[in-house]
């Protein structure tokens, strides 16, 4: 006759839940915790000053008989300035800290922790969660104001359409190494804005060997070489380019998966 307590053992084991069950469980509630009005007003705001801004830098342009290649680089420029040094890398690092940051800190991280899934499909749907929110954000205000700012002449599709390449990867990697950072600081949005300002702002100015290391170096490279405009600095390859960001995206979630794995949630 068997033992009444392991005959009963079996149900009360829990079931591991498999990778794309856990992601999307994970996403559906890291993307609650990140959305609310108050980041989203803000953010947006910002990326309607671009656009507003975008649009006066386009009419004064044209009122001075800028020729058409100077409008084509002023959009480039004005989407880079603005775009990928401001809005992309800010409102990526906003939604990206708080995905784990804010589940850490009232709880839900426990929640999602004792469930009998790996760390993996945590780390994904905190880089999803955040994505979904921020490319909108994001991408909406860098192409049109870009393309504002050509005023329309002819080949401002381009700038539009690097605008939009340079954005969207640039917020995905940005989107993935803010995860990491939210684990690896307490305070990571102050962390990420001294990154943002002091590396990505200044330092890459300095020369070659920083801006290899730039996130916003290798954006920028889409930006110029689907709108064919020479920014002033090095332009990799478009398919570098693309590589790079893919790299650090996926190298940025692998590092949050094992952070994850040996991090303390309480």
């Amino acid at each position: 006759m068997s033992d009444p307590a392991t005959a009963a053992a079996p149900a009360t084991v829990r079931r591991h839940v498999g990778a794309v069950r856990a992601t999307a469980l994970c996403y559906r509630v890291l993307i609650r915790q990140i959305v609310s009005a108050g980041r989203v007003a803000a953010l947006g705001a910002l990326g309607a000053i671009m656009i507003v801004v975008g649009w006066v830098v386009g009419i004064s342009s044209s009122r001075n008989g800028g020729s058409t290649a100077g409008m084509i680089f002023d959009g480039a420029s004005y989407a880079d300035g603005f775009g990928l040094i401001v809005i992309v890398p800010i409102v990526s690092l906003v939604f990206a800290a708080a995905s784990l940051g804010d589940a850490r800190d009232d709880g839900t991280l426990v929640y999602l922790w004792l469930r009998p899934m790996g760390r993996a499909p945590l780390a994904v749907a905190a880089a999803l969660a955040s994505v979904t929110v921020s490319l909108p954000l994001c991408v909406a205000p860098t192409v049109i104001g870009g393309w504002l700012a050509t005023d329309f002449v002819s080949g401002s599709g381009q700038v539009a359409l690097g605008a939009l390449a340079a954005a969207a990867l640039g917020t995905i990697a940005y989107s993935c190494l803010f995860v990491l950072a939210g684990l690896l600081f307490r305070k990571a949005v102050l962390w990420g804005i001294a990154y943002i300002l002091l590396w990505e702002g200044l330092a890459v100015g300095l020369g070659d060997f920083a801006e290899r290391l730039s996130l916003r170096g290798y954006a920028r490279a889409l930006l110029a070489r689907i709108a064919d405009v020479d920014l002033g600095f090095t332009t990799y390859r478009f398919v570098t380019a693309v590589i790079v960001l893919a790299a650090v995206s996926a190298a940025s979630l692998g590092l949050a998966t094992v952070r994850l794995r040996h991090v303390d949630v309480d």
